[in-house]
């Protein structure tokens, strides 16, 4: 990573909404999830593939979970979230950069629990999970960008669980 995380990335869906190998809850994008402006920071890599590799790398995923908007037409690519190619890439119009890149995942709420992700059954969940779990679960959503208010967040904060 080059510089600082920007407050001012494109405005995506998102949602705590994809259990994690050690059981929180974490953010990915999600066509039922809240409108947020995301934040973005630039590679200090100047070869789109090694930015690539170094996300794989920090997420703990294949390459085809990352990705990739390209100001060069007919580039861009997403395997779960084709929609928000166009968003990405009138985001990227406006700006000096020459490509951007993402993790690409999903929610995987219902493949885990069964159910459709939904406010009560995933504090359900959360309060499931074993003490040390749970606190790290709740520290990854307090640790999320203030900015970042989704659907799931204030129903954690209206119950008192944040």
């Amino acid at each position: 990573m080059q510089g600082r995380w920007e407050p001012d990335g494109p405005v995506l869906k998102i949602e705590f909404s994809r259990i994690s190998k050690d059981g929180r809850l974490s953010l990915v994008i999600d066509p039922a999830g809240s409108e947020v402006k995301t934040y973005y920071a630039l590679s200090s890599r100047t070869e789109l593939d090694d930015a690539i590799c170094d996300l794989m790398i920090r997420e703990g995923t294949t390459k085809e979970n990352i990705g990739t908007c390209i100001k060069s037409p007919g580039e861009s690519y997403s395997k779960n979230h084709k929609d928000v190619l166009r968003v990405v890439e009138a985001w990227l119009d406006r700006r000096d950069i020459d490509a951007i890149i993402w993790t690409d995942l999903k929610s995987n709420y219902k493949d885990k629990r069964d159910v459709e992700f939904d406010e009560s059954d995933a504090l359900e969940y959360l309060n499931s999970l074993p003490p040390v779990c749970r606190a790290n679960a709740r520290d990854y959503i307090l640790q999320a960008p203030a900015q970042t208010r989704t659907k799931f967040r204030e129903y954690l904060q209206s119950k008192g669980w944040l």
